[in-house]
């Protein structure tokens, strides 16, 4: 029963809290992607 608790109360969280971390990063880097994109089409705009 010990280890059933532990896995309940440490391991599902850990869990949960590593995908949380790897799902912001992932969405961070689209968020920066699509930044750079904007901001090269608003530079290539300035030197037209």
């Amino acid at each position: 029963m010990d280890i059933v608790a532990a896995f309940i109360f440490y391991v599902i969280p850990a869990l949960f809290i590593i995908w949380f971390m790897v799902n912001m990063v992932s969405a961070q880097r689209e968020r920066n992607a699509l930044l750079k994109e904007l901001i090269a089409k608003i530079e290539k705009t300035g030197e037209e």
